[in-house]
Parts: C-alpha cells; structure tokens; sequence
C-alpha cells in the first residue's frame, strides 16, 4: 500500500466504522510504519501471546485509530535472527514474537481495510499496540 493511499485512509472526513465478523488482532503500526513496509512494520517483534494471537482470523494493522491493511497468518514465530533473516538486530528479540503471512483477500479487505476502528478498542491513553476483538 503506498502513502498517498494510507494519507487519503488518514484524512478521511466521515469514515465508517469497522464492525468485526472476524476474530480480528489489531495491531498499531504508527511508529514502526515510518522504517518498514507495512507488512513488516505490522508482523514484527511484538510482547504478545502467540497461542492467543493464533486463534485470530486476520490481523489488522492500525494506524491513528484507522485500519490500513489487513493479513492472514501462517504462522507465529519467535522474533530471532533465524526467523526473521535482516529484521532481528543483535540476534532478536527475546520474548517477543512475529508472524509470516500474506495479505487477506479482498472481501477481507472491503470488511475492514479504510475504516475507522472502533472507540471501544480505542482506550485513550493505552500504550498496548496490541488489542483482540473476542
């Protein structure tokens, strides 16, 4: 997804809310999207529980209260060199966990990709990137 698509998301005036069909984990990209693609910003080194994060049917990536792009997983994996070859500085993360996947098809996508996510899972002032819809 390139920027100007992510701005015009960011910039809109009446954005319609998200409603999940889904288990959804959302995760915010808003610091880590400005060094990496927006695959990777969303799918790397997150303090998260991976058997829990694994019963997600897609995760969202967020951004200022907004959802950008959406991915299905294949798999969790711990944040290490190994397993994530040019992204795991100093041999890794530890404790920390990320996911190889791909981006959700299109009806995904039209569900949940430029809407607003909901101010329920909007705590003003939470610091956790990290926040399930079930």
């Amino acid at each position: 997804m390139t920027n100007e698509i992510i701005e015009s998301i960011l910039n809109q005036k009446s954005p319609e809310t998200a409603v999940f069909h889904h288990k959804a984990l959302l995760i915010t990209v808003n610091k880590t999207f400005k060094r990496w693609s927006l695959y990777d910003a969303t799918r790397y080194a997150w303090k998260i529980d991976s058997k829990k994060a694994s019963d997600a049917d897609v995760v969202l990536a967020t951004m200022k209260g907004f959802i950008v792009a959406a991915f299905l997983v294949d798999g969790w994996l711990e944040a290490t060199e190994a397993n994530f070859p040019g992204r795991a500085e100093s041999g890794g993360a530890p404790g920390r966990f990320g996911f190889v996947g791909r981006e959700a098809p299109a009806h995904m996508l039209d569900l949940y990709v430029g809407k607003r996510v909901p101010d329920s899972y909007r705590k003003w002032g939470a610091a956790n990137p990290i926040r399930y819809t079930w």
